[in-house]
């Protein structure tokens, strides 16, 4: 997964903000794709700030599944 140094800034109406802090906090972010959005090879993308991932500690992998998601109990401990 590719690093981005800089989180995309709110210039466009459409840019989200981090889905787990809530901010355009300019630190280092990866894209994750979006479910359901694939198309010829090509799907939208959500930033997602790199530090969310690992201070927060709210990765999970379902071995059942095969699949890693973001698990957070409350909606407080992801936007801070």
């Amino acid at each position: 997964m590719r690093t981005f140094e800089h989180f995309p800034q709110p210039t466009h109406p459409n840019q989200k903000p981090c889905p787990l802090c809530g901010t355009h906090d300019d630190k280092p972010c990866v894209l994750v794709q979006v479910d359901g959005t694939e198309r010829d090879r090509i799907c939208e993308a959500q930033p997602v700030h790199v530090a969310c991932f690992t201070e927060l500690d709210v990765a999970r992998y379902r071995r059942d599944m095969g699949v890693i998601y973001l698990w957070c109990k409350e909606e407080s401990r992801c936007r801070r």
